[in-house]
């Protein structure tokens, strides 16, 4: 029987468009918008109990500060991986690909086109999906068959698509205002 893996893809939060003038793309820093939808989604993986072994995201600022509000007590290895910027289809399957065996549940921080990409290939549903976009900091969750160097299209099955605005966290931000 082949082992499970899960995969969640996340596109980095909301960036700010007003200081991009003076900055290269990769330079651009989070909105402030960015950084309530990134602190909410890492609020939401901590309720819904999902924490990855391993995070590969990009070096962009944007994506590294979604990471930091999203996991910033998190315990997991994390690596930056500089092909991750701006990566097409094909770099995110190569870098997947290298990911070690032991790493059954891969957080994935990046940016669009590639992670519509990368959705669209492993959704096991070929038919057109519903989930046409991939807003800023929404996760795609899939589980996956076998081991990581060897994906193929339509190998996931998506288990939740989640984006900021459908996230409702009274409970979850009341009992972390207590415990603080």
């Amino acid at each position: 029987m082949k082992k499970l893996r899960e995969l969640l893809l996340i596109r980095h939060a909301k960036s700010d468009w007003k200081q991009s003038q003076d900055l290269l793309d990769i330079e651009r820093p989070l909105a402030e918008k960015g950084k309530k939808q990134a602190k909410k989604i890492g609020l939401w993986l901590k309720q819904q109990e999902i924490f990855p072994d391993l995070i590969l995201v990009s070096p962009a600022i944007r994506a590294q500060q979604t990471l930091k509000r999203i996991c910033s007590e998190c315990p997991t290895e994390t690596r930056t991986v500089d092909e991750l910027y701006n990566a097409d289809l094909e770099t995110l399957i190569k870098t997947l690909s290298t990911t070690p065996k032991k790493a059954e549940r891969v957080m994935l921080i990046g940016h669009n086109p590639g992670l519509e990409e990368l959705f669209q290939y492993l959704k096991s549903d070929r038919t057109p999906s519903e989930i046409q976009l991939f807003p800023t900091a929404s996760i795609a969750h899939f589980i996956l068959p076998g081991d990581w160097s060897h994906l193929e299209a339509g190998d996931g099955k998506l288990q939740q698509f989640v984006r900021p605005k459908e996230i409702h966290l009274k409970k979850l931000e009341q009992a972390t205002a207590i415990q603080a």
